[in-house]
């Protein structure tokens, strides 16, 4: 009997902290939280207007990346000589993104096209 008992008492105390962690809906969680912001600064590998994708070329520790995103018709172009098109954006440019993560992939909310000086 005493055995028994023991064994409920440590069985009830190991799963105890699991149950009170647990969420009570995952998709609850999920759409209450909002979507993680992303910033990339890095250099414009391609881009195309027609579809409105853009490709980065980022540097990640001692490493290259390229990262991929879509623009939205509520993307904000900002630029020192004015508000540019996406158009008007080029291989090579230096550009700052803010982005967010969607299913479909990255969606630029803002894409600001940096000065650089030459040496």
């Amino acid at each position: 009997m005493r055995r028994e008992i023991r064994t409920a008492a440590l069985t009830a105390i190991l799963l105890v902290p699991l149950i009170t962690s647990a969420p009570a809906d995952w998709r609850a969680l999920n759409s209450a939280q909002p979507a993680a912001s992303y910033t990339y600064r890095g250099t414009i590998r391609a881009v195309n207007a027609r579809t409105g994708t853009l490709e980065l070329i980022t540097g990640v520790g001692m490493s290259l990346r390229v990262v991929r995103m879509t623009t939205a018709p509520t993307t904000q172009l900002v630029a020192a000589g004015g508000a540019p098109r996406l158009a008007d954006l080029k291989p090579g440019d230096v550009v700052r993104t803010e982005c967010r993560r969607t299913p479909t992939g990255l969606v630029a909310d803002r894409i600001e096209k940096l000065a650089v000086s030459t040496p």
